[in-house]
């Protein structure tokens, strides 16, 4: 499909337009918390400042409750990664609260039992559930803390990782303790070290906004970061001298705006590198 500045602003005014008739959400189950000091009365409701959990991109949430039930989750005009702004992942987050298929309840496997379901797996109760897990922890921590091992989510706030850390390094004793980024971020953190003198990606989402050139490396930004694709986009559509170049294996949506599209057989794109360097 083609990208024209009608078909991208006629796009965004429909996605606005529906976020905010989709803003509103009723029936839901228990907020989970309240935000300490971000939260802020209106009325007989409380809004909280969030920030969106489904990806990495920061978008900021504001998420209305009353009487203990989510009743609307809009874009956070303050964020500075969304601007107000969220994609359909975002305006939805308060109905993973609610799925009919959620569970409520600690299910324990028990293969024996005969009231369990047919996979071996019974309802429990939070006590139950918990005295288990804390009795395996103390057996295993007892016979040889060498085989406590904890696998640690990127998903996880700053707060809840370093909880996490000084439970399992200052209360097991176990040094056994790694994050995903072992597989995701190793080698890049690596060559970040090599070339920036920093672990991370030194650029920042403002750089969007002034660049001249975009190249989307294996990235399906549209559908995968779409919050991050419409300041791509919005920058592209504002001067026409900007270039968009999507290296892929595969057509995508992020491919409609590039100027020009390089499909390379998986495995081939280090002689794409090695000719860029």
């Amino acid at each position: 499909m083609e990208l024209t500045r009608r078909t991208f602003v006629k796009s965004t005014a429909v996605a606005l337009a529906s976020a905010a008739a989709a803003g509103t959400v009723a029936g839901c189950s228990s907020l989970a918390g309240t935000g300490g000091d971000a939260a802020t009365s209106g009325g007989d409701s409380v809004k909280t400042v969030g920030v969106c959990r489904f990806c990495g991109c920061g978008c900021g949430v504001i998420v209305e409750a009353k009487d203990g039930k989510v009743i609307s989750v809009t874009g956070d005009p303050e964020n500075g990664s969304s601007r107000g702004l969220n994609c359909v992942k975002g305006y939805y987050l308060a109905g993973a609260l609610y799925g009919e298929d959620r569970l409520t309840t600690p299910l324990i496997r028990d293969d024996k039992s005969t009231k369990g379901t047919p996979d071996g797996l019974r309802e429990a109760t939070w006590d139950e559930a918990l005295d288990l897990v804390a009795g395996k922890l103390r057996d295993t921590w007892k016979a040889d803390k060498s085989r406590l091992a904890f696998w640690g989510s990127g998903q996880q706030p700053i707060v809840e990782g370093y909880c996490t850390a000084k439970f399992w390094k200052a209360g097991l004793l176990s040094n056994n303790i790694d994050p995903n980024a072992r597989l995701c971020m190793a080698s890049a953190v690596v060559g970040f070290m090599n070339v920036f003198q920093t672990d991370e990606p030194a650029g920042c989402y403002a750089d969007i906004d002034e660049t001249d050139v975009f190249v989307t490396w294996g990235a399906n930004m549209a559908e995968a970061h779409p919050m991050l694709y419409s300041r791509l986009t919005a920058r592209k559509l504002a001067d026409e001298a900007v270039r968009h170049y999507d290296v892929t294996t595969m057509t995508t949506r992020t491919s409609a705006s590039a100027d020009k599209v390089l499909t390379f057989r998986p495995g081939s794109d280090i002689a794409i590198a090695n000719a860029i360097a």
